[in-house]
């Protein structure tokens, strides 16, 4: 983990994100400025420091990042995975803090991500009603996926179970997000499925574009649309 000065480019990426939908690149500097932004740059798969969570939320500049639900050891589950100029843990700026125990993040590999101060709220919606709204529209957008992720979870389809493994497992070293299996019956013991449910999953996924099979490399070539099976 190393700091690093924000570039042109990283202030690009901050203007795509959703929360400054709509707000003009003047007005995002100035609510930058005044919050506090720290650039942060990691190397490979490391887990997010609570003590930088506990007060910051978080835009990914490049690369990736997983949230989970528990910890290591404690029934882990990927809960999101979070990409280029998309926020995350914002939730402090309605003054919450994350809690250890119920998420931790990971990065996906090499990942570059801003962390930016919080305001207090009032000020924010005084000084800031476009980011305020946006924050808004945000939250109600995490209740609606997490709806939809407990529905999927009491279901448990083979394909829910794949596309879950895949995001939390990929790779993009090569360029396309990838993850290298032992072999499909040990995949089918690891997700519970049979080798059956197992070959109807993969070519269902394959049949809609989101992967591509090659022996035992599974290309990832539609991330959004894994999250959503």
């Amino acid at each position: 983990m190393k700091k690093s000065e924000p570039t042109a480019e990283d202030y690009a990426s901050l203007e795509k994100c959703r929360l400054f939908s709509g707000c003009d690149g003047e007005k995002i500097r100035d609510f930058l400025e005044e919050s506090g932004i720290k650039v942060l740059n990691f190397t490979g798969r490391e887990t997010l420091p609570q003590e930088i969570r506990s007060d910051c939320w978080g835009i990914v500049l490049s690369g990736s990042v997983r949230i989970y639900s528990g910890v290591d050891g404690e029934g882990e589950m990927l809960l999101n995975v979070v990409g280029a100029s998309q926020p995350f843990d914002i939730a402090v700026l309605a003054g919450c803090r994350p809690n250890p125990v119920m998420s931790e993040i990971k990065t996906a590999g090499k990942c570059r991500i801003a962390f930016i101060g919080t305001l207090e709220p009032t000020h924010l919606m005084e000084c800031y009603p476009k980011v305020a709204a946006n924050v808004m529209e945000f939250f109600c957008g995490r209740i609606a996926f997490l709806n939809r992720k407990i529905h999927t979870l009491s279901r448990g389809t083979a394909e829910r179970k794949l596309a879950d493994y895949l995001l939390s497992e990929f790779t993009a070293d090569s360029g396309t997000p990838e993850v290298v299996i032992k072999s499909c019956t040990e995949l089918a013991v690891r997700l519970n499925l049979s080798r059956a449910s197992l070959y109807r999953a993969i070519g269902l996924l394959e049949q809609s574009g989101m992967i591509s099979r090659t022996n035992k490399v599974i290309a990832l070539l539609d991330l959004p649309s894994l999250q959503s099976v």
